[in-house]
C-alpha cells in the first residue's frame, strides 16, 4: 500500500479525535448501556495503553511484520470487563492505520470454537475488515468478503483498461498454498470486470465455505473443500492473498467469551489448545507474510490449566510477559498498566464526562466534576459482585449519574452531599450487570 494511501486512512480513521456531538453521542450510549466499547472512538477514553501500542507500531506494524513479512502471536488476558475488546479495537485502529488488514473473531462455543477451524475460517471471511466508510459523519470498516474483494478490483481497476490486462494482473497473482483458493478470489475479481454478479455470487460462496455447484468448482478449477482438514491451509492461503495484492498483512483480533473459552469438553478444549499451539509455532516462517494473532481470554488459567503435553507446550510458548523492553514476549496483561484502580478511574472519568457534555450540551462545573468522579471512583474500586469489573462498573455507574444529573436539575447536589445516592447507581449498576451477564451466559451454552 502506498503512502498516500495510508496517509488518507489515516486521516479517515482519526477524524474523530477531534471531539464531534455525533461520535460522542455513540460512545455515550454504548457505554452507558453495557459498558463495552462502540467500534470507533476508542481513542478518546483509552487510558494506560500507550505504552502497549507504541511497541505494537514500532516493533511489529512498522517492524517485522511490514519490513521482513514475518508474523506473530500474543496471549492478552484481562477479567470481564477488564479491557479487552477496547485494546483490540485500538489495534485494529492502528492497523488500519498502517495499511493492514484486520480481521476481528468474536469466539464462542456454538458459532465459532476454536476446535473447529473450519468454522474459524468462515468467521474470518466474514469479518475481514479495512479502510472504513463514512455513513453521515461517522466512519466504520468496510466488512465481509464480498466488500473487500469489490474495494480490491476499485482500487486497480483504473490500471486496467481492457480485458487482457486484466487478465494480465490475475496472471500474476502466483505463490499462495491453495490453488483452489487462488482460482476462487480470481475468479471472483474477474466477474466483477464484466459485472457478472451471479457468477461472483457462486464464487463468493465458495470462499465463505459454503456449497457450490460442480460446474462452478470445475469452471473456475476448485479442487479443494473447505473443512476440519484444509481449515489451516485455507487460513494461510488468505494471509499470503492479502499480502500479494499489497497490503501490510493481517491483524487477526480473536476474542474469547468472557466466562470462558470457546470449547464445551476436555477434548474440545484439547483440540482448540493443539490449533493455537499450531498458529504459535507457524508464527515467523515465511508462509504467514505479514500476520499478527492477537488472542484475547478474561483467564490465562482457563486455557493453560491441565495435565499433558499440549498443555506444556503452550504454557512454555506463552508465558513470557509482553513490553517496552521485551517486545518478543508474548502474554500482554492488562490488569498491569501500572497505574493504581482509583487513578486508572479517575482519568477515565475525566475524559468520560467531557465525552457526555459534548454529546448533550452538559455542563458541569471543574469543581463539581472532580467530586463527582473521585467519589466514583473510590467506591467503584472497592465494589465487587459476581466478578465484574470495577472498570465496567464505574463506566456504566457514572454515566447513569451524569443522565439523571441531566434530567432532574437535584440529582447532582444530591450525589455530592450524600455518599448513599452513589451507593445506590452502584447498587443497580451491579445488578444490571450481573443479569445481563447471566443471560448472555445462558444463551451461549443453550
Amino acid at each position: 500500500m502506498n503512502q498516500a494511501m495510508a496517509l488518507t486512512i489515516q486521516r479517515l480513521l482519526f477524524k474523530n479525535k477531534i471531539m464531534d456531538k455525533k461520535v460522542a453521542q455513540l460512545i455515550i450510549n454504548k457505554l452507558g448501556s453495557s459498558g463495552t466499547p462502540p467500534e470507533i472512538g476508542v481513542e478518546l477514553f483509552s487510558i494506560g495503553l500507550d505504552k502497549y501500542l507504541k511497541v505494537i507500531e514500532d516493533e511489529y506494524l512498522n517492524g517485522i511484520l511490514k519490513n521482513y513479512h514475518l508474523s506473530s502471536f500474543k496471549l492478552v488476558v484481562g477479567n470481564y470487563g477488564g479491557g479487552k475488546t477496547h485494546f483490540l479495537y485500538s489495534v485494529r485502529n492502528l492497523a488500519f492505520k498502517n495499511g493492514y488488514v484486520v480481521v476481528y473473531v468474536p469466539l464462542n462455543p456454538t458459532e465459532c470454537p476454536f476446535d473447529k477451524l473450519e468454522l474459524v475460517y468462515k468467521q474470518i471471511i466474514n469479518n475481514i475488515q479495512i479502510i472504513p466508510k463514512f455513513q453521515g459523519d461517522l466512519a466504520f470498516p468496510i466488512t465481509g468478503i464480498e466488500a473487500f474483494i469489490e474495494h480490491w478490483f476499485s482500487s486497480v481497476k483504473e490500471k486496467l483498461e481492457h480485458a487482457n490486462a486484466i487478465n494480465d494482473y490475475l496472471n500474476t497473482l502466483r505463490g499462495i498454498e491453495s490453488i483452489s483458493f487462488l482460482n476462487a478470489v480470481k475468479g471472483a475479481f474477474f466477474n466483477l470486470s464484466i459485472d457478472n454478479s451471479e457468477e461472483f455470487i457462486a464464487v463468493i460462496q465458495y470462499l465463505k465455505g459454503e456449497e457450490v455447484g460442480k460446474e462452478i468448482r470445475a469452471r473456475y478449477r476448485i479442487s479443494e473443500r473447505i473443512d476440519k482438514s484444509t481449515a489451516f491451509r485455507m487460513i494461510r492461503s488468505f494471509i499470503q492473498w492479502i499480502h500479494l495484492i499489497g497490503y501490510s498483512g493481517v491483524i487477526f483480533l480473536f476474542d474469547e467469551a468472557e466466562r470462558g473459552i470457546s470449547m464445551s469438553s476436555s477434548k474440545d478444549k484439547r483440540k482448540a489448545l493443539d490449533n493455537l499451539r499450531q498458529i504459535v509455532d507457524e508464527c515467523g516462517n515465511s508462509r504467514l507474510p505479514g500476520a499478527m494473532f492477537f488472542y484475547a481470554i478474561p483467564d490465562e488459567n482457563l486455557l493453560l490449566e491441565g495435565a499433558g503435553g499440549v498443555y506444556e507446550a503452550l504454557k512454555q510458548r506463552l508465558t513470557t510477559v509482553f513490553s517496552n523492553i521485551n517486545p518478543l514476549g508474548v502474554k500482554i496483561d492488562l490488569e498491569k498498566l501500572g497505574i493504581s484502580p482509583v487513578e486508572f478511574l479517575n482519568e477515565l472519568g475525566e475524559k468520560l464526562v467531557e465525552i457526555f457534555c459534548v454529546a448533550y450540551d452538559f455542563t458541569i462545573s471543574p469543581e463539581d466534576r472532580k467530586k463527582l468522579i473521585k467519589i466514583f471512583s473510590e467506591k467503584s474500586a472497592l465494589a465487587y459482585g459476581y466478578d465484574i469489573s470495577y472498570r465496567r462498573l464505574f463506566i456504566v455507574a457514572l454515566i447513569s449519574a451524569l443522565q439523571s444529573a441531566r434530567n432532574e436539575k437535584n440529582v447532582l447536589k444530591q450525589i455530592l452531599t450524600n455518599s448513599s445516592e452513589v451507593d445506590k447507581f452502584l447498587r443497580i449498576t451491579s445488578r444490571k450487570l450481573i443479569t445481563e451477564e447471566q443471560k448472555n451466559v445462558t444463551e451461549t451454552e443453550f
